[in-house]
């Protein structure tokens, strides 16, 4: 097919149709990647993460081992805020949970030790956890476990977070499944908040 073909102009005009299709609608705004949605509703923090929000409009990320594909067993964090405080839950599975499974929280300058349990080292004013799992017990090698799922509410003004102010948020979780064999994996990404909470 050469370009005097008029196959070939219908090949662009379809081409170019099918591009638009993706497109924002006029008026919508974009997602940022870089930006942390304002929560629609309130967020329980109960290690349920079954809230709309958080599948809808939180800002999602996979764990990457050092080799740069995809941690496994696998891990996921998810970023909102509600105005006062930073949201975060994280995703873990794991086919042996223990109680000193965790995840290593980096926020600026404020570092954070979550566990199984829901414990945060240190602890600091304002800041709550909770965590639930499906399937399987905590400290039962026997079972087979499935997942668990961290929920943490940091203040804002804790770690400095306002719109337009970026900070370093990373996270790292290290697990030991059956096999024995210790495997990490890592999120890290450099982020501010939406301004404001978006109209109904």
């Amino acid at each position: 097919m050469t370009v005097n073909d008029p196959r070939f102009a219908i090949c662009v005009a379809l081409l170019t149709c099918g591009c638009k299709r993706h497109e924002p609608a006029a008026g919508a705004k974009p997602a940022s990647p870089e930006e942390i949605p304002h929560t629609t509703g309130s967020i329980k923090l109960d290690g349920e993460w079954d809230e709309p929000d958080w599948s809808a409009r939180a800002l999602r990320g996979q764990f990457r081992a050092d080799d740069g594909q995809l941690a496994r067993p696998s891990s996921e964090a998810r970023f909102l805020h509600d105005g006062s405080d930073l949201l975060i839950a994280l995703y873990a599975a794991d086919e042996n949970i223990e109680t000193s499974d965790a995840f290593d929280v980096t926020v600026g300058a404020l570092q954070l030790h979550v566990d199984a349990t829901g414990k945060v080292t240190p602890p600091v004013a304002g800041v709550r956890a909770a965590v639930g799992y499906d399937e399987g017990t905590r400290d039962n090698p026997k079972d087979e476990d499935e997942e668990w799922v961290v929920e943490l509410g940091i203040p804002l003004a804790t770690v400095g977070l306002r719109a337009g102010v970026h900070q370093t948020l990373r996270s790292v979780r290290c697990d030991t499944p059956k096999d024995g064999v210790r495997r990490c994996g890592t999120w890290s990404g450099s982020l501010t908040i939406e301004s404001s909470a978006p109209a109904p």
